[in-house]
């Protein structure tokens, strides 16, 4: 008697999403993997958008639940609540704006049958239909993140960013879930994803072969806004919790120690912060060619993280 297939959960945090949430839906469901054994969890987290009305225009099979929230709580919040209502033994994180192969969730389970497997991250690629500048080579080309390891290897937690992943579902019960505190932009998925690396060192992998279509332009502008956003509002409350995290976000380069090594951290924090600095940067953004513009990219994204951690308050414990 052949064993049942494994039962998948695919959780999708939609906030805002109108333009792109049709074309995500339709890929999960024309999957090849047994749709008996797939359950879908759309949260529209207070979208503001006409994210409900194109919701209401979709035909929906049974596999889809939509669960609403009434205001925007953020993705970790989202992410709770899809957990919440979930069964399957294997849970996939999509975010609203991707669109899947039909063999997706297929060769996510296949992997996570190899030994050691407890979190798998899929490759993204651009939509063909948005503009490669500078900043989307960097993001798409340049060997950063997952794709500076060798494949089939344990990935670092802070390379292991949801959005394209699967978990098993006991790793999660284990860890816990996301941490709903964080409601601004970003780190939520590097937050919850250190504390599954702790759990399980060697159980994170990049999958470079499940291809994943980002259907979402951000100018490199406003992903500066959002890094400002993300020190300002987020970092100093990750660092409290973790101060380990002050290795991946510079905070002491901003509130550094009364010792010789923080007052070095201190002048550095000091220039690369700057309103000087970060419009030099941008200026050699424009006239440097890819790839050599990556490193200025770098700087630019440093130099606004740090803004935002200057304008937050020390040791911020209000949340």
């Amino acid at each position: 008697m052949s064993k049942e297939p494994t039962t998948v959960s695919v959780i999708i945090p939609a906030y805002n999403a109108a333009k792109t949430i049709s074309r995500c839906l339709n890929s999960i469901l024309h999957q090849d993997y047994p749709s008996d054994n797939v359950d879908i969890h759309l949260v529209n987290d207070g979208s503001t958008d006409n994210t409900n009305d194109v919701l209401q225009q979709i035909v929906l099979s049974n596999q889809v639940q939509i669960h609403n929230h009434i205001v925007n709580k953020g993705l970790a919040s989202a992410r709770n609540t899809g957990l919440h209502h979930s069964n399957g033994e294997i849970i996939i994180f999509l975010d609203a704006d991707m669109e899947v192969s039909p063999d997706f969730i297929e060769n996510h389970v296949r992997f996570h049958k190899k030994p050691n497997v407890v979190g798998l991250l899929s490759a993204l690629l651009p939509a063909p239909e948005n503009p490669i500048d500078k900043y989307q080579k960097y993001l798409y080309q340049s060997k950063r993140g997952a794709k500076k390891y060798p494949v089939q290897t344990p990935l670092p937690f802070h390379a292991f960013i949801l959005g394209i992943t699967s978990i098993k579902r006991h790793a999660i019960s284990e860890t816990g879930g996301f941490d709903k505190a964080i409601s601004s932009y970003g780190g939520e998925d590097t937050e919850f994803a250190y504390r599954l690396w702790q759990k399980y060192l060697r159980g994170l992998y990049y999958a470079p072969h499940i291809k994943v279509i980002h259907h979402h332009y951000r100018p490199f502008n406003a992903v500066l806004e959002n890094v400002r956003t993300f020190g300002r509002e987020v970092v100093p409350y990750l660092v409290q919790k973790h101060p380990e995290f002050d290795s991946l976000y510079g905070y002491s380069y901003i509130y550094p120690s009364s010792t010789f090594i923080g007052l070095i951290k201190k002048i550095v924090g000091i220039i690369l912060k700057s309103k000087n600095t970060f419009t030099l940067l941008k200026l050699l953004y424009h006239l440097f060619p890819y790839p050599f513009s990556n490193k200025v990219i770098r700087l630019l994204l440093a130099s606004a993280l740090w803004q935002g951690i200057a304008r937050s308050k020390k040791n911020d414990s209000t949340r």
